[in-house]
C-alpha cells in the first residue's frame, strides 16, 4: 500500500483547519459585529478619513496598537465589513497553518512537521479568535511568519543581510500588532550579548535593527507629534496592569475559591469607581498619557501595599491564565461541558507536548530553538504582572506547536533507538 505524501497529509490538515473555521464562523458570526476592545470603532474613524481617534474622547489616541486597526479600517473602506473581517480571518488563519509546517520543516522535524501544522488547524483558542475583532488571529500569523524568517535555512547556510532585514520588519509588524514582543526582544538581545561575550558566532544585528526601526518609527513620529510623547506601544499598559493589580480583584478573586472569576457587574462597578476617582485627582488628569502614568503608578502602589496578595495573584494570572487549560466559566449545557472538557484534554496533551518537547532538545539544537523558548519565557514574565487570560495564549499556539512537534520527533527516535536494543 502506497504511503500518503507529506504534502497530501498536508492539503488535508489545511482543508480541515479552513473548514473548521468557516464552520466556527458560520455559527458566531454575530461575535463579529461585537466590538470589545474598541478596534472597530477606531478603525471607522481611520476609514472616515478622521484620523486615528478614540471613540470616547473623539481625540488623537494611542490606547490601541495600529496593525490590526488599519487593517480593519481598509476593510471597512472598502465596504466589506464583517464579511471582510471573516475572510481576512480565514486567509490569516491558513496562513498561520502552513508557516507552522515550513518553520518545523526547517527545523528538521521532517514528517513530524505535519503535527504542528494539525495543532495550528485545530486549536480552540485559534479558532475562537476567527470569530473577534481583536487581535489574535493576526499576532499568531505574523508570530508564525517571524519564526519561519528566524528560523535556519534548510542549506545551513547564514543568513544574508537580507534574511536579517526581513526578521527585523516582521518583528517590527508583530511589535505594532501586540507590544508584548518587545519583552522577547529584549531577552533575544540579552542572548545576542551572552552570545557575542563566549566568542560565538553570532548574526549581524544591524539589518534587524534597520528592520524594526523602519516598520515601528512612523507609529513613533505620529505619536510625538500628535500626542507629544514618542510613545514606542501604547497607552494601555498602565490599565492592563492595574486591571490584575487592585484591591478588588485580589479580595474578590485572588481570595476566593480556585474557579471564581471576576463578575461582569463586579468588574464594571470597579471601572465606574476609577474612572470616578481619576475625575477627582488634582491636578486634574486631562490627558491619555496622564491617564496611563497615573495608573501604572497606582498599580505599583496596591502591588507595594499588598504584595501576598500580588504573588497570589501572579500565580493564578500564570497556572489559571496564561498557561491554563480548563476555560473558567462554566457552561450550563451538557455539550457545553463536554467541549469544555475536550478542550481541557487537548491543551493537557498539547502542554505536556511542549514540555516534552522543551527537554527533549540537545545541545546542538538549542541555539536553533533558543528564540522559540526565549519567547515563551518573555510572554509568562509579563503575565506575571499584567493581567491574563488563556486569551493571551492565543499568538504563541504556532510556537507551542513547533515543541509539540518536537516532543513527537524525539518520541519516535527514541522508540526506533529501543527497538534497535532489543533486536
Amino acid at each position: 500500500m502506497q504511503r500518503i505524501s507529506d504534502t497530501t497529509w498536508l492539503i488535508i490538515i489545511l482543508a480541515a483547519g479552513i473548514g473548521l473555521r468557516v464552520a466556527v464562523l458560520w455559527t458566531q458570526f454575530d461575535h463579529l459585529a461585537e466590538d470589545r476592545d474598541a478596534y472597530r470603532a477606531i478603525a471607522q474613524h481611520v476609514a472616515a478619513g478622521q484620523g486615528y481617534l478614540h471613540p470616547q474622547t473623539q481625540q488623537p489616541t494611542a490606547y490601541r496598537p495600529p496593525a490590526y486597526t488599519l487593517i480593519v479600517a481598509a476593510l471597512l473602506k472598502t465596504g466589506l465589513n464583517d464579511a471582510g473581517i471573516a475572510a481576512l480571518h480565514l486567509v490569516l488563519g491558513a496562513g498561520t497553518i502552513l508557516l507552522s509546517y515550513a518553520t518545523a520543516r526547517r527545523l528538521g522535524l521532517s514528517r513530524f512537521s505535519l503535527v504542528a501544522a494539525a495543532i495550528t488547524a485545530v486549536d480552540p483558542l485559534l479558532l475562537q479568535s476567527t470569530t473577534l475583532v481583536m487581535t489574535e488571529t493576526l499576532a499568531a500569523f505574523l508570530l508564525a511568519l517571524l519564526f519561519w524568517t528566524i528560523a535556519p535555512n534548510t542549506d545551513s547556510t547564514p543568513p544574508t543581510n537580507g534574511r536579517l532585514l526581513s526578521v527585523g520588519l516582521v518583528f517590527g509588524l508583530n511589535a505594532l500588532c501586540r507590544p508584548t514582543i518587545w519583552a522577547f526582544g529584549a531577552l533575544a538581545a540579552a542572548w545576542w550579548i551572552l552570545r557575542r561575550v563566549g566568542r560565538q558566532n553570532v548574526v549581524n544585528p544591524l539589518p534587524i535593527l534597520l528592520g524594526i526601526l523602519l516598520i515601528t518609527s512612523p507609529w513613533v513620529v505620529r505619536n510625538i507629534m500628535v500626542l507629544g510623547r514618542p510613545i514606542l506601544t501604547t497607552t494601555h499598559g498602565g490599565y492592563t496592569l492595574l486591571l490584575g493589580n487592585n484591591p478588588v480583584y485580589y479580595h474578590e478573586v485572588v481570595g476566593g475559591d480556585w474557579n471564581t472569576v471576576w463578575s461582569g457587574e463586579s468588574l464594571k462597578n470597579w471601572q465606574d469607581g476609577l474612572e470616578r476617582e481619576i475625575q477627582k485627582q488634582d491636578p486634574p488628569i486631562t490627558t491619555e498619557i496622564a491617564r496611563d502614568r497615573w495608573m501604572n503608578d497606582r498599580a505599583h502602589d496596591n502591588i507595594a501595599a499588598e504584595p501576598g496578595f500580588f504573588l497570589r495573584a501572579s500565580f493564578l494570572r500564570l497556572v489559571r491564565g496564561l498557561w491554563g487549560v480548563v476555560p473558567l466559566q462554566e457552561p450550563t449545557s451538557i455539550s457545553g461541558r463536554i467541549l469544555k472538557y475536550s478542550v481541557c484534554a487537548f491543551y493537557v496533551i498539547v502542554l505536556a507536548g511542549m514540555i516534552l518537547g522543551l527537554c527533549s532538545l540537545k545541545k546542538n539544537q538549542w541555539p536553533e530553538w533558543m528564540p522559540a523558548a526565549l519567547l515563551l519565557v518573555s510572554f509568562t514574565l509579563v503575565h506575571t504582572c499584567y493581567w491574563a487570560n488563556m486569551r493571551m495564549r492565543t499568538p504563541l499556539m504556532p510556537v507551542i506547536a513547533l515543541f509539540v512537534a518536537q516532543g513527537c520527533w524525539a518520541i519516535w527516535h527514541w522508540r526506533g533507538r529501543s527497538l534497535k536494543t532489543k533486536v
